[in-house]
């Protein structure tokens, strides 16, 4: 009879790990793709061309809606490694359409001229030196301590 013996990567010390990962792999996605999204949306519009359609403006907020929902689900160790982003303002955002139109449309607009460029090059940046393997916060092996304290 024989037994199958689990592969070295699969074992439950590196489960924890990989589905983290695979996470931190698919939030960063999501915000680059969103911001992508976005940055066609934007493409050769000024700012009434852009909140003038509305199946392109609802795109446009449901793609806003993806990176701040993304931001929120990134660990703070990963957040921790891209500082030139300002985690903080997608924590603090919320896209409601509450008040006069024009503040809102001012709002949207200034996250889509600077936040979503700001996130979109940090993301990339932290991308790519995770897929070179450089050393990040987020890659490197916690101590007991910092694991009992999170």
């Amino acid at each position: 009879m024989s037994h199958l013996l689990p592969r070295p990567d699969t074992t439950p010390a590196h489960r924890p790990r990989h589905r983290a990962q695979v996470l931190r792999g698919a939030l960063l996605g999501n915000l680059q793709d969103a911001a992508e999204a976005i940055g066609r949306c934007v493409a050769n519009r000024d700012k009434e061309a852009l909140f003038g359609p509305p199946a392109l403006r609802e795109e446009m907020m449901a793609a806003l809606e993806m990176m701040r929902e993304s931001v929120l689900a990134l660990p703070d160790a990963d957040k921790a490694d891209m500082p030139d982003v300002p985690w903080a303002r997608w924590e603090a955002m919320h896209f409601s359409h509450s008040g006069p139109a024009r503040e809102w449309r001012n709002q949207v607009w200034s996250v889509i001229q600077e936040l979503v460029p700001t996130t979109l090059k940090g993301v990339a940046r932290y991308r790519s030196l995770l897929d070179d393997g450089q050393d990040t916060e987020a890659s490197r092996p916690r101590s007991t301590a910092a694991r009992q304290a999170s």
